[in-house]
């Protein structure tokens, strides 16, 4: 497998998030990732914030695809601004990173006013 795809991704707080990633041999075949044990994906505001947040993981073995997802409520636990995000495989007991980047998340508006209606808020104006 190649290096690690660079991947800048946006993610609206409040709101369910996906994205599906597309693995490569060198040869441009799927990567078949078998002997596959572990994975890990994270995203959190700076490599070593303890705060970060676990994508959930859905791999194809077979055809190479990963997919990413979070819930409304993880990403509005999320910090707004530039977050960091990788992939990490265990493929026959080597880790290997196949997916990093940059997560931009977005303040929501309408997800807060939304919030705002649920708890019975009102905007003072």
């Amino acid at each position: 497998m190649a290096v690690a795809e660079i991947t800048n991704i946006v993610i609206e707080k409040g709101t369910d998030f996906e994205a599906t990633f597309n693995l490569f041999e060198p040869n441009q075949s799927a990567a078949v990732l078998s002997g596959l044990s572990t994975t890990y994906a994270s995203i959190r505001k700076y490599p070593e914030d303890p705060d970060g947040q676990e994508f959930t993981k859905i791999i194809t073995s077979g055809t190479g695809i990963i997919k990413l997802s979070l819930t409304s409520e993880q990403t509005a636990n999320l910090k707004a601004g530039r977050n960091y995000f990788d992939v990490v495989l265990t493929i026959n007991n080597k880790r290997i990173k196949v997916v990093k980047g940059t997560a931009i998340v977005e303040e929501s508006v309408s997800v807060w006013l939304t919030m705002l209606n649920y708890h019975n808020l009102s905007i003072i104006k």
